[in-house]
């Protein structure tokens, strides 16, 4: 299997499943805002109880912690490959 090398940002509009890169940008930003409010305007739930808000959070917390690894890993010379 041949892995073509793609810029950052198509790759991760292809994994977020959005039409353009130009995107990218409003997608992460509008997930880290979700993120930092749910932690930070104490609407988590106790431990050991789960909620669909608590499980979108985990999901977005996951989105920007693979792209800031894959940025890393722009950053030290290692392209985004699909």
């Amino acid at each position: 299997m041949s892995r073509r090398v793609m810029s950052l940002p198509d790759v991760w509009a292809d994994r977020l499943g959005i039409d353009t890169a130009e995107g990218v940008g409003d997608e992460l930003a509008a997930r880290f805002e979700h993120l930092s409010q749910f932690v930070l305007g104490g609407e988590m739930p106790p431990p050991g109880e789960a909620s669909a808000e608590a499980a979108t959070a985990y999901g977005d917390l996951w989105v920007l912690a693979g792209f800031l690894a894959d940025v890393h890993r722009v950053i030290y010379g290692r392209e985004a490959t699909r």
